[in-house]
């Protein structure tokens, strides 16, 4: 099987999420990553030592321009164990005996690191903004507490000359 065939099955979106709802997807294109065949270790039988399985993916994070500017810094932020010097992030799989189940687990793995990359809290509501508030102030107030206790703990040591 031809390399351009394989790639040109990538059916991969990159979606860009504000709190549970898509605000825009973009497909992943064939030349936004390179893949490369090997031979795959572990159970088989003769077809792990005559099939090249193994799928190792390439994505170039720092090239791909229709991913926005934020997106690409969260990337390469969460996934820096991962990505060479070349800005690339290396997706390898062996999880299935065939080329194609490894490239469809493959770019599973890559669409999951975009998508929780592009995911975007929600604005919080006037009942979780009251309620942060309400912390805020609880711990102001502990903390103002603990700083009296301790202020006066070392009033007292302070003022023992003056019992004589």
């Amino acid at each position: 099987m031809s390399l351009e065939l394989v790639v040109a099955r990538f059916h991969c979106l990159a979606k860009i999420f504000v709190g549970e709802k898509i605000v825009s997807t973009r497909n992943l294109l064939p030349d936004h990553v390179t893949v490369s065949f090997a031979r795959s270790g572990g159970p088989g039988g003769q077809n792990v030592n005559k099939v090249n399985t193994k799928v190792d993916m390439r994505f170039n994070v720092k090239n791909a321009y229709w991913l926005s500017e934020r997106i690409r810094e969260r990337i390469m932020q969460m996934e820096k164990n991962r990505i060479n010097k070349d800005g690339e992030i290396v997706i390898s799989s062996t999880k299935t005996r065939t080329q194609k189940g490894n490239i469809d687990d493959a770019l599973a793995k890559l669409q999951a690191i975009i998508d929780v990359a592009s995911y975007v809290p929600p604005p919080p509501s006037e009942e979780q903004k009251k309620k942060i508030a309400k912390l805020a102030a609880i711990g102001e107030q502990k903390r103002l507490k603990s700083k009296k206790a301790l202020s006066d703990k070392k009033a007292f040591r302070r003022s023992r000359d003056s019992w004589d």
